[in-house]
């Protein structure tokens, strides 16, 4: 990865039938772990650098769950997609676009169709959750009741839509009779959440979705009442420690939540906070493999799982 924001990078896509299939062998017994990647925006592109070391000392990931940008571009890891073309990805998408993810009107056809629903047509091999190779848990926010609403199956547009749609920049996702918003609001982590359906080792990854203010538009206020806004605030402690057995913030606090110029740099970012976990993760898996599984875990709130 090259460190300086290219305005014309060399993009070359990788084709479906070259995409490895990152799937556990049923027979697999060695170490793995559960991703718990977090929202940030531009900085989310860090997970992709955690990603690339993962891969490069071959510790295989069993489940990803992921808030916003982490459940999006979690999303497309597991189905395949190289982290080269997410990167690239992120460096050729204005801002303006990243944002339009509302439906199209009845009329436009695909030229008003929303980015999201374009970008999973384009790009994925699979059209629902409960396809994807890796298993994957994407986390939303019931603005009804200010708890989390996951999906473990469904569409998967529909499901990083809502993840995305940060109250103020995007209209929530209406679904099975809710609305839906970003996952950010109430696990900007979801460690816990990871440890409830997975189990196992979580690794978490925070990139500082919680130092972001909620956008002052009066579609923002207006989401948010005074029960919501006491929701909010109790989520963003920083619980998710102590249900991540590894947790990673790399530095990534210079980056602005918008600035998609530095992709390589949140890459870097994340490829060098893995780098340092690598011996403790050795080490916790060492000690995790010769224990008996683990008990059920309740979530700390209220939790729906979409089906």
């Amino acid at each position: 990865m090259t460190a300086a924001h290219d305005s014309k990078p060399n993009f070359k896509r990788q084709s479906t039938a070259e995409r490895p299939t990152r799937r556990l062998h049923a027979s697999y017994d060695g170490p793995k772990i559960v991703l718990a990647l977090g929202g940030g925006f531009a900085r989310g592109f860090a997970h992709l650098g955690i990603l690339e070391i993962l891969e490069q000392e071959q510790i295989a990931i069993s489940a990803i769950v992921g808030t916003s940008i982490g459940g999006l571009l979690g999303a497309a890891y597991g189905d395949g997609i190289s982290l080269g073309d997410l990167c690239d990805l992120g460096r050729r998408v204005p801002l303006r676009d990243f944002l339009r993810f509302h439906r199209p009107e009845p009329g436009q056809g695909v030229r008003g169709k929303d980015r999201i629903g374009q970008f999973v047509q384009d790009w994925f091999r699979a059209g629902r959750l409960e396809d994807l190779p890796i298993p994957t848990a994407i986390v939303t926010t019931d603005l009804g009741t200010g708890a989390p609403y996951v999906f473990t199956r469904g569409p998967i547009e529909v499901a990083l839509r809502a993840t995305c749609a940060f109250p103020g920049l995007c209209k929530p996702v209406e679904y099975d009779g809710r609305l839906l918003a970003d996952g950010c609001i109430v696990a900007p982590v979801p460690s816990a959440i990871a440890a409830a359906l997975y189990g196992g080792c979580v690794l978490g990854v925070s990139v500082g979705s919680h130092t972001a203010s909620v956008p002052s538009s009066q579609e923002g206020r207006n989401t948010f009442d005074s029960a919501f806004h006491a929701s909010r605030r109790k989520a963003l402690e920083p619980s998710w420690s102590r249900h991540a057995d590894i947790l990673l913030e790399p530095q990534v606090e210079h980056i602005g939540w918008n600035d998609f110029t530095r992709v390589d740099e949140a890459f870097s970012a994340g490829a060098d906070a893995m780098r340092l976990a690598l011996p403790s993760l050795r080490q916790l898996l060492a000690r995790q493999s010769e224990l008996p599984p683990a008990p059920d875990i309740s979530l700390p709130n209220e939790e729906e799982v979409a089906q």
